[in-house]
């Protein structure tokens, strides 16, 4: 849900292959951390670490 949440918004795990739009998996790896990461810079979520901690989910529940 995480990887297709980023495809969808412009934070594209993966141009091709697995995490890609359409092909996404149930992996946290490298490229769904990066790709959290810059989303978190985005919606200003400070430390941007690329880690789905406390401060990232109460964002998501309040701006679904």
């Amino acid at each position: 849900s995480l990887q297709m949440y980023l495809n969808a918004h412009g934070f594209t795990v993966a141009a091709s292959g697995a995490g890609a739009p359409g092909h996404e998996t149930t992996l946290f790896g490298r490229a769904t951390k990066a790709a959290l990461a810059k989303w978190q810079k985005s919606v200003g979520i400070s430390p941007a670490s690329g880690n789905f901690g406390a401060l990232t989910r109460a964002y998501l529940a309040a701006h679904p």
